[in-house]
């Protein structure tokens, strides 16, 4: 089935358009949740998710509703500040298939981290979709965390729906995983509701990403802002499109979305596609992608201190992941990240 399809076709022969995936089939693997203070698995009515899309489009999600799979639900309690909960998932022999919906009442604030992990020698597939309603002036931030091994295929599809004044957070971390498929898709409906990414992956030889971002804005006032840092090496193959759609109504809104891809290897395949769709005049917009390799400059001054350039390499690379783990506000799973990055 097709997956991560672009809002506004380009030509076919850049291959950017959508990609294509295999159907989701298989179990379900259920998360080690620790509820904080403030959130609670409730059985509220899926009619209110029913509106919002996930970012890998509908195919991904007509075959993920067909598993039927028992979501878990969280809730946000009125008024209240949550300390971080946390859910991971360990997937080791079968495919593995998740669903995670979060309601976040009015006034509400918390922090949910996602860690998906395998065994060393998983082959199969891990699939997670993550559904969350902010409700008005609430805040939440969502941390996806890829920490699988280096064999399994990743499939992670988010999508929000923002109301009045509410912020959604979301803080992805790619590092595992042969082949990841990842879509975030934000419906900034409300008055000045705004969504805010932080995006972190690492792409090394024989593996591939494929991402699809969109931060569709129809409140007036809205923002939205994605910051991504990326870096790949041997013959990986990576595509990122991120697009601001401005649609008609949405006047004053602003959006920001900005990539920087550091290239290891010139056998690499990276393709970018920052754009911007506007139906309203009185908006503001900024895109754009910073492609390269280490510079000579840096390695010559790096090397002038006795420093070679594997080591330089290695340094750079932890640079990009050290804001992306700050960001998930909280210290095990930034840890594990940096942990990760280092091989330990």
């Amino acid at each position: 089935m097709k997956a991560n399809n672009f809002p506004s076709l380009t030509w076919n022969f850049l291959k950017i358009n959508n990609t294509e995936i295999e159907e989701v089939n298989g179990l379900k693997c259920k998360a080690d949740v620790n509820l904080a203070d403030g959130v609670t698995k409730a059985d509220f009515n899926e009619d209110v998710f029913s509106s919002v899309k996930t970012g890998i489009g509908n195919e991904f999600d007509a075959a993920f509703d067909e598993l039927k799979i028992s979501a878990e639900k969280l809730s946000v309690a009125k008024g209240k500040q949550a300390q971080t909960v946390r859910l991971e998932y360990n997937a080791e022999k079968e495919n593995s298939a998740d669903e995670v919906l979060i309601h976040a009442e009015e006034g509400s604030q918390s922090n949910f981290i996602l860690v998906l992990k395998t065994s060393a020698d998983f082959e199969k597939t891990l699939a997670l979709r993550v559904k969350v309603v902010a409700e008005d002036n609430a805040k939440v931030r969502v941390g996806l965390v890829n920490l699988c091994g280096k064999n399994a295929r990743i499939f992670v599809s988010f999508g929000s729906k923002a109301c009045d004044n509410a912020l959604v957070e979301t803080t992805e971390i790619i590092l595992g995983g042969k082949d990841n498929v990842w879509g975030n898709h934000n419906a900034l409906e409300g008055y000045k509701s705004k969504f805010s990414g932080c995006n972190a992956y690492l792409v090394n030889d024989k593996e591939s990403l494929d991402v699809n971002y969109v931060s569709l804005h129809t409140g007036r006032e809205t923002e939205s802002v994605m910051n991504v840092d990326g870096v790949v090496g041997g013959t990986g193959r990576k595509t990122w499109r991120g697009t601001i759609d401005f649609k008609n109504g949405c006047a004053e809104s602003k959006g920001d979305e900005q990539e920087n891809v550091l290239l290891l290897d010139p056998k690499v395949v990276n393709k970018s596609l920052p754009v911007i769709l506007c139906d309203e005049e009185a908006v503001e917009g900024r895109h754009g992608a910073s492609i390269g390799r280490l510079g000579k400059d840096i390695l010559f001054y790096m090397q002038s201190r006795g420093v070679d350039e594997k080591t330089a390499q290695n340094l750079m690379i932890g640079a990009k992941f050290n804001t992306a783990a700050r960001n998930l506000c909280d210290e095990k799973t930034a840890k594990e990240v940096l942990d990760f990055v280092r091989g330990e």
